[in-house]
């Protein structure tokens, strides 16, 4: 056996098993949460590939699952972001997968009642020290994120909200929220519902907010994804990576996946 086919051997051998922590990452984890009240929340951790410390939190729409955001997860990693999707106690199969939260509990919760989840979140981040928290939330959960940010002020980085609106039986508590978040805040949602991004900035002030009027988008963070929003997805992503990129100080030569 020659000395150049061991080498060759060898060097390939090195290849696969540096691939393999890759292929793992790549696939996530899966995670499992318990709430304040005790209801038990199920959800999935990518890491990007060099652990930079930021980590996006990302919150399904109604109706759905942690898989809302499937195919939007390769490209903040590559961005440099760690990712945690969950199921919240309000959902269901949109999108594909299933909400293991909900199956747990054994029915679909309000949506307000899924704030403990978001906030089971946010503390297993902070329990591992990320330096940049971005919360990101999809219709419901974008107004939810506005809460969680009033209410935890010190503990999130940015705020990310996707199609937000008075959804709960209080229509003014989103709004009042929204006034009170101080850290930078990214807003959107489809043309055609911008009055309900109106209503809920009508109080909100400063040069902390981003509001980006999209020339096409669809509801929620289906926008970034070009299956759902063919028309709109890459201006619609552009914006928010560039977004990600200041918020988390990220390298120039950083780029997502398209």
């Amino acid at each position: 056996m020659s000395n150049k086919w061991i080498s060759g051997f060898v060097r390939g051998l090195s290849l696969a098993l540096l691939l393999i922590p890759l292929a793992a990452s790549a696939a996530g984890r899966s995670v499992t949460l318990t709430a304040k009240d005790g209801v038990t929340v199920y959800g999935t951790a990518t890491s990007a590939v060099g652990h930079a410390g930021r980590l996006l939190l990302l919150f399904h729409q109604a109706g759905a699952s942690r898989h809302e955001y499937d195919p939007l997860i390769a490209t903040f990693t590559k961005l440099g972001y760690d990712t945690l999707a969950i199921d919240q106690r309000s959902g269901g199969s949109l999108f594909g997968g299933r909400n293991r939260t909900v199956v747990k509990l054994g029915h679909s919760a309000s949506y307000l009642e899924a704030l403990p989840d978001l906030e089971a979140a946010l503390t297993w981040a902070r329990a591992r020290g990320y330096r940049t928290i971005v919360a990101v939330g999809s219709s419901y959960t974008s107004s939810l994120v506005l809460l969680l940010a009033a209410r935890h002020p010190q503990a999130i980085t940015a705020v990310a909200s996707f199609s937000p609106g008075e959804y709960f039986a209080d229509k003014n508590l989103v709004k009042q929220a929204a006034a009170k978040v101080t850290v930078p805040l990214y807003v959107t949602t489809d043309p055609a519902e911008s009055e309900r991004v109106d209503e809920v900035l009508r109080d909100a002030h400063g040069a902390n907010i981003t509001r980006y009027r999209p020339a096409s988008g669809v509801h929620g963070a289906s926008t970034l994804v070009c299956a759902r929003d063919p028309d709109g997805c890459k201006a619609n992503l552009a914006s928010f990576e560039a977004f990600l990129r200041k918020v988390g100080d990220v390298p120039a030569s950083a780029a997502g996946a398209r």
